[in-house]
């Protein structure tokens, strides 16, 4: 089967009387693995991986990530010792990885613990 997953990215900014049109940028893919998952995790302020079946999710991941905090950022990292940022999400905000290595991916939250969604399936 072909274009087991989809990827829909849209953009828009507007301030001072500058702006820049919607564009949206759509792609399906095909999918090596056949394992996935969706789960709900609480970030803490120390640096922790990301909780998902890490026994069936292996090599390369397509991750999209959501801050569910209203008030703290959260920090991800491919890394344990937090040197390789990928993504510093502020409350409310989301963003899609693509390509990330299964085995790398950690979390560290702002001040106090966030709750994060995500989303996680083989590349």
């Amino acid at each position: 089967m072909a274009n087991e997953q989809t990827v829909g990215v849209t953009f828009t900014a507007s301030k001072g009387g500058a702006s820049i049109p919607s564009a949206a940028w759509n792609g399906s893919f095909d999918m090596t693995g056949t394992h996935m998952d969706a789960p709900t995790q609480s970030i803490g302020t120390s640096n922790e991986a990301l909780d998902f079946n890490t026994t069936d999710i292996t090599g390369d991941v397509n991750l999209a990530v959501k801050n569910l905090d209203a008030s703290n950022y959260v920090e991800i990292f491919k890394d344990s010792g937090n040197s390789h940022l990928l993504s510093k999400l502020l409350p409310g905000q989301a963003c899609m990885l693509m390509n990330v290595p299964s085995a790398s991916l950690y979390g560290r939250a702002n001040t106090a613990a966030v709750l994060v969604q995500f989303k996680i399936a083989q590349a």
